[in-house]
């Protein structure tokens, strides 16, 4: 009798257990969620113009010329003629965000002749600035014969410009959470 009533107990077990495995897969699902992620930044930092200045901030074409181009017109040509000791001109860039994206400066270039006879000053944006979508940004570079120079001719100079941005965005940091309700 007592082998009857463990067979019974063990019988019973293994018919609750199926009950209960058949009771929760009836009553559990699987949800799924499906979804379009869409990106619709645009990038478009660029030279937008470039000109030769004199003193006084008027267009000089008697020094020579300064056009933009490269592959995404982030490039500047300047060709430079300078008269006599102690002449210069001011080479005017224009940069322009007409992209989405916010940029940063990461590095700029003034490749020219090697001369001790040229000084170049500028006022530039410093590396690391910001420009946002829809901005533009002014440098000058002054270009002059050092006044001192004993040189007698310097020549047609030509510089190359050339800034270097990159997206300034911001990591969002994202926690998920659910609710029971």
């Amino acid at each position: 009798m007592k082998k009857t009533k463990k067979s019974h107990a063990i019988i019973v077990l293994i018919v609750l257990l199926l009950a209960l495995a058949i009771g929760y897969a009836a009553f559990s699902s699987a949800l799924t969620i499906n979804g379009t992620a869409t990106g619709t930044g645009t990038w478009d930092v660029k030279f937008q113009s470039a000109a030769l200045k004199d003193a006084e901030g008027q267009t000089d074409s008697s020094h020579g010329s300064a056009t933009v181009g490269g592959e995404n017109s982030n490039t500047i040509t300047a060709t430079i003629n300078l008269a006599y000791p102690g002449d210069g001109v001011i080479l005017e860039a224009v940069v322009v965000n007409n992209g989405n994206t916010p940029a940063k400066l990461e590095d700029f270039n003034v490749d020219g002749p090697e001369s001790q006879d040229i000084e170049i000053t500028q006022s530039a944006p410093s590396v690391g600035e910001e420009l946002a979508p829809g901005e533009t940004c002014t440098a000058q570079f002054a270009i002059k014969w050092k006044a001192d120079s004993t040189a007698t001719n310097l020549g047609e100079q030509t510089f190359t410009i050339t800034y270097d941005y990159a997206q300034n965005t911001t990591e969002v940091n994202l926690t998920p959470s659910h609710s029971d309700t």
